[in-house]
C-alpha cells in the first residue's frame, strides 16, 4: 500500500493507535470514537446514552429509506456505522486509513450479525474507491478534523453522492479562524490540535464551514450549532478524568495518553470551540 500524499498515518497512528488511547476509547467510549448529545434536563454522567442520542441525531438528519447506501467517512471502529445499519435500515460503507481500526470494526460487525448491511475498506475519503453517484448519503461523526484538504474532501463526498444525496457533519471546530482568537487561547489551542492531527480544524472553522459546502456544490439545509447538547459531555469527562490526568502526565508519558488530555486540558478553550452539526444537499439536476 502506497503512502498518500498529504495524509499523515504516523500522527494518526500517534492519535488513535497508542496503548492508552486505545484503553480510552475502549472502556470509556465503548469503541466510539466521537462525543455525545445530552437533552436539557437528562444527566451528564449518562456518557453512552449521549453517544447513542447522537448517533440518532445522526440518522435523522440522513432521513433516508431502509436499505439506502450511506458512506462513513472516518468510521473508526464502526459503532455509528452498525448504529446507522440496526437503527435505521441502512446500508453503510465505512473507510478509514487505520488498520486496527477496520479489523476492529470487522469483528465487531461480524459479531452482530451485520457483516453484510456494514463494509469496511482501507481509503482515504479525499481519493475514495467509489463512482460518481455510488452512493444516497455520507456523513462524517466528528471525523473531518483530520481532513489534510477539506474542500478536496468535501468536493469527494459530493461527488460519489447520487444527486438529491444527502451529506451530514458531525464535530468540533474553532468558533473562528485561529488568528483572530485571544492570543491565550490560541496558545493552547494549537498545539493540541498538532498532537492531535487535527490538519483541518486550522482550515475549517463556525464561520466558513458553510460556504466551503456551497463551493463544493451543496445546499446547505442547516447549520445548527449544538455545543450546549454537546457541553454535558465535556464537563462529565473533564470532572472525572481531571485527577487521572493530573497524576498520569506527573508520573508517566503524558504523550501516551493525549485523548485523556484532550478530555482535560481543552474545557481552558471551550469558549473558543464549537460542535455544529451541518446538513446539506447535492442538488438534483
Amino acid at each position: 500500500m502506497g503512502v498518500v500524499q498529504g495524509l499523515d498515518l504516523a500522527g494518526l497512528r500517534r492519535v488513535y493507535g497508542r496503548t492508552g488511547s486505545r484503553l480510552f476509547y475502549t472502556w470509556v467510549a465503548r469503541n466510539a470514537r466521537h462525543w455525545g448529545w445530552t437533552e436539557p434536563g437528562q444527566s451528564k454522567w449518562r456518557l453512552w446514552r449521549a453517544q447513542r442520542q447522537l448517533q440518532d441525531v445522526l440518522g435523522r438528519r440522513l432521513a433516508l429509506r431502509p436499505g439506502a447506501r450511506v458512506l462513513d467517512a472516518g468510521c473508526g471502529a464502526g459503532v455509528v456505522a452498525r448504529a446507522m445499519a440496526t437503527r435505521f435500515g441502512l446500508v453503510v460503507d465505512g473507510v478509514d486509513v487505520l488498520d486496527f481500526h477496520l479489523a476492529e470494526a470487522r469483528r465487531l460487525s461480524e459479531r452482530a450479525a451485520l457483516g453484510v448491511r456494514t463494509v469496511f475498506t482501507w481509503a482515504d475519503y479525499h481519493d475514495l474507491p467509489y463512482a460518481t453517484g455510488e452512493f444516497d448519503g455520507a456523513y462524517a461523526m466528528e471525523t473531518l478534523v483530520h481532513s489534510y484538504d477539506p474542500p478536496r474532501a468535501l468536493a469527494e463526498f459530493h461527488r460519489v453522492l447520487r444527486p438529491g444525496g444527502k451529506l451530514v457533519l458531525l464535530g468540533p471546530m474553532a468558533t473562528g479562524p485561529l488568528e483572530e482568537l485571544p492570543p491565550g487561547k490560541r496558545e493552547l489551542l494549537e498545539p493540541f490540535l498538532d498532537a492531535m492531527a487535527m490538519t483541518g480544524a486550522r482550515v475549517f472553522h463556525a464561520g466558513n464551514l458553510s460556504r466551503l459546502l456551497t463551493e463544493a456544490g451543496f445546499e446547505v439545509e442547516e447549520a445548527l450549532d449544538a455545543s450546549a447538547y454537546y457541553a454535558p459531555t465535556a464537563e462529565a469527562v473533564h470532572t472525572a478524568f481531571r485527577l487521572p490526568w493530573e497524576v498520569l502526565r506527573r508520573c508517566g508519558d503524558p504523550a501516551r495518553w493525549l485523548n485523556l488530555r484532550s478530555t482535560v486540558e481543552m474545557y481552558d478553550v471551550r469558549e473558543c470551540v464549537a460542535w455544529y452539526v451541518h446538513t446539506a444537499v447535492k442538488p438534483a439536476r
